[in-house]
């Protein structure tokens, strides 16, 4: 039990979310908000869905020197399948393990390629807040917030053409405050991540290849807005300031722990976005709740059913890529 404190934490942690969550929720209203969803505007935003898998394939794939497309998107689509039914987020590692095994480039080296997706997306979340925050109705403290987030998302985004720029020294620089502070950690493996890292910049390095990187980055964004916005109109008049809200709140929950998919924590953040900024009483806080409830259920059934696909389609099997990512 020690060994997987993590991931008892995680299911704590989604218990709690859960219970507030539905605080205050009136479970009659729940329901009839859920057997009253007009089902027909999911099909426009499972389309702008759809889109964002697409795009984030083709990132990633640009991110590992061009991958192929159709490995690419399997192994992408098999690591959301692992994220949504297993704890402590193996996907990522998963998928960096298809890869190994599926194309000519090594898992390690798929994996630093995660870290700068990652990196790329937490800068469009942050900034994105910086955006609708001017637009929200927020307290001074949280937009102030929101200003010195975007601050420090562009010293990350400096930092990290600096990291392309000047390899060599920061790699000089790491090494010597690894020996001055901790002279008893083994280097190599931090200097060898360092590199990985290091390299999965260096290949957006290229003008073309950053635009690329950039382009679809924003198309992956405003396809996740867009999908929100139509299911949300399935229950409720649609507003562009709340799907952009709930899509940033949602996305920055999703990296506290939790059960496997974000369970409780996801769902949670999300409704709370809708509900207390906007002000929505008693009846519409119901509404906001199932809408975001099934806004996240669709993902995850169409993440499990492409994740499938994905490991018939390359003929591997699920238990094979759980023993390699835990």
């Amino acid at each position: 039990m020690q060994k997987n404190w993590k991931i008892w934490l995680g299911f704590l942690i989604s218990i709690i979310a859960l219970i507030w969550t539905f605080s205050g929720i009136n479970f009659a209203d729940f329901f009839s908000s859920l057997r009253q969803a007009n089902l027909w505007w999911f099909i426009p935003g499972m389309l702008a869905w759809f889109v964002t898998l697409v795009a984030r394939a083709k990132r990633w794939s640009i991110l590992m020197n061009d991958t192929p497309f159709g490995i690419t998107f399997h192994a992408l689509n098999i690591g959301y399948l692992l994220n949504c039914v297993l704890p402590g987020r193996v996907g990522e590692v998963g998928r960096a393990f298809v890869i190994g095994e599926r194309t000519t480039l090594s898992a390690a080296k798929a994996m630093s390629s995660v870290v700068v997706e990652r990196l790329f997306d937490l800068a469009v979340v942050v900034l994105l807040f910086v955006v609708f925050a001017q637009f929200i109705p927020m307290t001074v403290d949280l937009a102030r917030g929101a200003a010195i987030a975007g601050g420090l998302v562009m010293v990350l985004l400096i930092a990290a053409g600096l990291l392309v720029w000047q390899a060599a020294r920061a790699e000089r620089l790491l090494a010597h405050l690894l020996q001055r502070f901790a002279p008893r950690v083994n280097a190599a493996p931090w200097l060898q991540r360092f590199r990985e890292i290091r390299d999965g910049f260096k290949i957006v390095g290229t003008p073309g290849r950053f635009w690329n990187v950039i382009g679809l980055t924003v198309v992956i964004w405003a396809a996740t807005i867009v999908f929100a916005f139509f299911v949300m109109a399935g229950f409720f008049a649609p507003r562009w300031d709340q799907s952009g809200l709930m899509i940033i709140v949602a996305n920055l929950a999703g990296a506290l722990p939790s059960a496997p998919a974000g369970l409780g924590v996801v769902q949670g953040f999300a409704s709370k976005a809708l509900i207390v900024p906007f002000g929505m009483g008693s009846q519409q806080a119901a509404l906001a709740t199932a809408y975001v409830f099934v806004w996240s259920l669709v993902q995850i059934l169409g993440l499990i059913l492409f994740g499938l696909v994905g490991l018939t389609s390359i003929g591997m099997s699920f238990s094979q890529v759980t023993r390699r990512s835990a």
